[in-house]
């Protein structure tokens, strides 16, 4: 249904928007419906982690819900199996997905050359490829660090860590999502406590945000099971725009 790109900085909480969080108000998405392909052999930072997400083989996805792999070849035939209309998974999550480029990138950087960098923009190619065939019925969420630049207008332009230009000029990946949500985070001095929001259409201090017209609040909590309540309450007709 939707194609969701999760821009932030590391240690914002991108991966924590996935899981369900009473303490946090966090929704969190059903990991009955949700399959997690992990770029980094890390754990998900929310309680019951382990046993909502069972790590599988990447031949075996049918057999758990989550997969741990940086190679973009990989990922890509699995998304493209994943997005079947015969696949139970409606939510597909790639996690930390810069690291398929840096990870390549920083093996291969000495004995590959300048083939290096043309052999990451294949793979992510096909990878942006498969992420575009993904069925109808399919919400798939990207989860990336984010780099900033300032523009001429004062405001922050927040954009897809890549490893090179080629990556940036052939795919351009905020381009290839209809929702592009950029993570900030602000110090309540009356709670003394950080809040963690997702921008949903770019404002007076940071742009490159982007989603249709009226499908969110400005700004929102970081919660991904609160995202797809939004875009299925959406194309259903059920929120006044």
């Amino acid at each position: 249904m939707s194609k969701v790109l999760v821009l932030a900085r590391s240690g914002f909480g991108k991966s924590t928007s996935i899981g369900k969080d009473d303490e946090l108000g966090i929704i969190g998405l059903d990991p009955r419906t949700t399959f997690i392909i992990s770029v980094k052999n890390k754990p998900l930072p929310f309680f019951n982690s382990t046993n909502l997400f069972k790590i599988t083989g990447i031949n075996n996805p049918k057999e758990g819900n989550r997969v741990i792999t940086n190679s973009g070849e990989e990922i890509a035939s699995l998304v493209l199996e994943l997005s079947s209309e015969s696949c139970p998974f409606t939510d597909i999550i790639i996690d930390d997905m810069n690291y398929i480029m840096q990870d390549y990138y920083m093996e291969n950087a000495l004995k590959s050359g300048w083939d290096c960098p043309k052999k990451i923009g294949y793979f992510m190619g096909k990878l942006f490829r498969a992420i575009d065939f993904c069925g109808e019925s399919k919400n798939i969420y990207v989860l990336a660090h984010s780099e900033e630049t300032v523009g001429n207008d004062g405001r922050t332009y927040v954009k897809f860590k890549t490893t090179g230009r080629m990556v940036d000029e052939y795919c351009t990946p905020e381009g290839l999502f209809d929702i592009v949500l950029v993570g900030r985070s602000k110090f309540n001095a009356t709670t003394k406590q950080v809040v963690r929001e997702f921008l949903t259409n770019e404002d007076e201090f940071i742009s490159s945000a982007k989603s249709p017209r009226g499908m969110f609040d400005l700004y929102i909590p970081n919660d991904l099971g609160l995202v797809k309540l939004n875009i299925t309450k959406y194309y259903n007709g059920e929120i006044n725009h």
